[in-house]
């Protein structure tokens, strides 16, 4: 991969017309999928996980604050990481995605 200077940060310019390219992308994919499945299989990662997204990033609360946009803005920030990690979750584990709100969420 090439090397590219961003301002003070060197980025790799991907070129999916390289198999070598391809490849390490698709290695690095696997090897974050091994990732979710390794927090996903231990009952402390789901509950990590799970008060992550719905406590600390808020997913399914309001994000609005009457009269402060700011407030708003960054709400809807931290709510947005939660969505995102939720779908990571949905698509990657969906059985360990259901386990971890058995055992989290139904007990609220």
């Amino acid at each position: 991969m090439t090397r590219t200077a961003y301002g003070n940060v060197m980025a790799e310019v991907y070129d999916s017309s390289n198999p070598e390219h391809v490849q390490a992308a698709e290695d690095a994919e696997l090897d974050r999928d091994k990732d979710v499945d390794f927090i996903m299989s231990q009952p402390r990662g789901r509950r990590w996980l799970y008060q992550m997204i719905w406590v600390r990033c808020h997913k399914d609360a309001v994000s609005h604050v009457i009269g402060d946009g700011e407030s708003t803005s960054f709400n809807e920030g931290a709510r947005s990481v939660g969505v995102i990690i939720e779908e990571v979750l949905r698509e990657r584990s969906p059985k360990q995605y259901m386990k971890m709100l058995e055992e989290n969420h139904f007990n609220d």
